[in-house]
């Protein structure tokens, strides 16, 4: 006999889950369908290529991005804030960037400064000359781009260049 009506482990529409959800956690599987699914454009394909329930890979969807169109006209717009290390004024700055076009922008920096460190050529920097990144907050950061200062960063141990970004739900 039934009592409460979870004993299935399902939730009657407008019944609170007996076990929430985790917030905060992002699950690396789900992350890769995600990336997959950008890549093909077939959620179920997707979901199956990393060992997740179709069904579990609609309801992420759902609730963490927006996908609008399909085949050629899929556009996916995620707009989860993301924590990144940005070199701004001298220094390596924590700081949560609001969308994944500002997240890209501050990767593709990182990228470039890792590479300068590694090779010291300036040119590498040069795309990166008066580009600012925006918070969450609304506040732009400019993004650093003299050599000196990129080298004392690394030289301080201050900048993390193996961890990119952290996603935050």
């Amino acid at each position: 006999m039934k009592v409460g009506g979870q004993v299935s482990g399902h939730a009657r529409t407008g019944e609170t889950p007996r076990r929430p959800r985790q917030s905060g956690v992002i699950d690396d599987k789900l992350e890769a369908a995600l990336r997959e699914f950008r890549r093909i454009g077939n959620r179920e394909l997707a979901a199956k290529s990393v060992n997740v329930a179709p069904e579990r890979f609609r309801r992420f969807l759902r609730e963490t991005v927006e996908v609008v169109g399909r085949g050629a006209s899929l556009k996916i717009t995620d707009n989860r804030h993301r924590e990144m290390t940005v070199y701004t004024r001298g220094e390596a700055r924590e700081l949560r960037l609001p969308d994944f076009d500002q997240a890209s922008l501050n990767g593709r920096h990182l990228a470039a400064v890792g590479e300068f460190i590694r090779t010291n050529e300036i040119e590498l920097l040069a795309p990166f000359a008066g580009r600012e990144v925006t918070d969450a907050k609304g506040k732009r950061h400019p993004l650093e781009t003299d050599p000196n200062a990129l080298h004392r960063i690394a030289a301080s141990g201050e900048g993390v260049f193996h961890e990119i970004y952290r996603l935050i739900s």
